[in-house]
């Protein structure tokens, strides 16, 4: 027959009920009866399915007291659990004419609420697919990175595959999303856009106890596979027992992955330890080859966590090493390693050796890049015996040469751009000194015009900085040259002792 929606006022059908009688007197009377239901129990919004006998009687459906519209399709009884349903055992009453009614019991429970136990790879570019597992992550309403919707590939309860969308930042933590109708569910360890520069970080790649793109130097048989539930984070970990005494008595190292002297890396991983292994996981460290460079030490416990270490690359292909070896039969369990850029170096100086370390020691008037006016150089020499950096400094003494500033001023040149802004920085350290004064002018004839020229005193003994930023101004210039020179006043004529170092000329950021 065809699908009829009937209703009835909230007042009129519980006047109904309360004073229905509970069958009819009539000789042909067809009793109602509910042979079935789709469920034990229903979520709010759910639709409800009756099957029985004699649905054609039935005007009106109750939940407790309120009136809910239903469906007539065949043998079944179809209405949708109002989402306002309140939680625990509700009264289903059906309405028959004469006052008569059925009734029966169901439950209503709590939609369950999605938790994300896993997302691999944990960094993904543009296009990529990620896997993400949990509990009850069906019933889908989206999955959102970094508040962009997400494509989702496939969807079950248990495993939601997504492709990560484009116009995201990449290289920093952004957040992953999953809403169901039970609620919104995010990951307990971060997510990022962008990619591993170690190949196999995820370690699903290999066969055995061997795990492509990656070797074991010390203390090899102590780490293995395991795909074991408890022990894997996703699909394929590693599992290390450490050998004990040293930190690279076990070390888990990567192929070298390219990086760019002076910027900035960072390597992080998702490690936890055996609960009831010495030490429940102890400590353990990164550290970097060649040209080592070493993190701290990281203290592991008995749950999933991140760990991430910050570094400056000095060399263009860096291996991650993994130093895991400090507490002997200590046992981790280690997944999703990732080497990230997140920082590029400053833009070299344009001017020429200002940390001094390219001149010679004892040099007077012959220093790489270096010129002086006035009091010229005479008085000047490249020492070791004090630097703010390196291993270098230019010491001046200035004895009776007059209380003028300019008396002795050292110079260097740089090429400039017009109208372009350039950040100086210079440190100094020494005594007898009152006050320095950095003059950059155009260069050459007609003489000084001077861009910036602060003055600024320092303590004795105490490595000092001047810095400023500057803009060029070549209108006097026939080839954009530009010189600075350090001008001083010191104390009487008794003279002091400076050192200078680290003179640095910038573009400014």
């Amino acid at each position: 027959m065809p699908k009829t929606l009937k209703f009835i006022s909230k007042i009129f059908a519980i006047f109904a009920i309360i004073f229905a009688t509970s069958c009819s007197d009539d000789d042909d009377f067809s009793p109602v009866v509910i042979e079935s239901i789709t469920s034990d129990h229903f979520y709010p919004g759910e639709d409800v399915i009756l099957t029985g006998r004699n649905f054609d009687d039935v005007l009106f459906t109750f939940l407790e007291n309120n009136q809910v519209p239903f469906q007539l399709e065949g043998d079944s009884i179809i209405f949708m659990l109002p989402e306002s349903s309140a939680i625990g055992n509700t009264l289903l009453t059906l309405v028959m004419a004469d006052g008569y009614t059925v009734t029966a019991d169901i439950e209503v429970v709590a939609r369950p609420f999605p938790i994300i136990q896993a997302v691999s790879p944990n960094i993904a570019e543009e296009g990529a697919q990620v896997t993400i597992t949990g509990t009850s992550l069906n019933n889908l309403i989206s999955v959102t990175i970094g508040e962009v919707e997400a494509s989702v590939v496939s969807s079950t309860a248990t495993e939601l595959i997504v492709t990560v969308p484009a116009g995201l930042a990449q290289n920093v933590p952004t957040e992953l999303k999953v809403v169901t109708n039970g609620g919104e569910a995010v990951p307990t360890l971060p997510f990022y856009v962008g990619t591993n520069l170690l190949l196999n970080g995820d370690l699903e790649l290999g066969s055995g106890d061997d795990f492509n793109n990656w070797g074991k130097w010390n203390g090899g048989d102590g780490m293995t596979a395991t795909t074991a539930s408890g022990e894997a984070y996703y699909g394929r970990s590693l599992r290390a027992e450490a050998a004990g005494g040293n930190p690279w008595n076990t070390q888990f190292v990567s192929d070298p992955a390219p990086t760019e002297v002076g910027s900035e890396y960072t390597l992080f991983m998702y490690i936890k330890a055996q609960p009831g292994t010495p030490g429940d996981g102890g400590n353990i460290r990164f550290s970097t080859n060649p040209d080592a460079l070493y993190s701290g030490n990281y203290d592991i416990t008995g749950e999933w966590q991140q760990i991430e270490w910050s570094f400056v690359a000095n060399t263009t292909q860096t291996r991650a090493v993994l130093d895991l070896g400090v507490v002997a039969g200590a046992v981790y369990f280690v997944d999703n390693i990732t080497l990230i850029k997140t920082g590029t170096p400053p833009p070299p100086p344009i001017n020429t050796n200002g940390s001094f370390e390219d001149s010679d020691l004892g040099a007077a008037d012959n220093i790489a890049g270096w010129g002086g006016l006035n009091g010229n150089l005479v008085s000047g020499e490249i020492t070791d015996v004090h630097s703010h950096d390196g291993d270098k400094s230019l010491k001046l003494t200035i004895n009776d040469i007059g209380a003028n500033p300019w008396d002795i001023q050292p110079t260097s040149s740089m090429t400039v751009v017009d109208g372009e802004t350039y950040h100086l920085s210079v440190w100094f350290k020494g005594n007898g000194i009152t006050n320095i004064k950095i003059a950059i002018d155009q260069g050459g004839d007609p003489g000084w015009l001077e861009w910036a020229a602060p003055e600024q005193g320092f303590l004795d003994n105490e490595w000092t900085e001047i810095s400023y930023d500057f803009t060029a101004d070549t209108t006097n210039s026939s080839d954009g040259n530009a010189r600075f020179a350090i001008s001083m006043s010191y104390s009487g004529n008794v003279g002091g002792v400076i050192y200078i170092d680290d003179l640095e000329v910038t573009p400014a950021q």
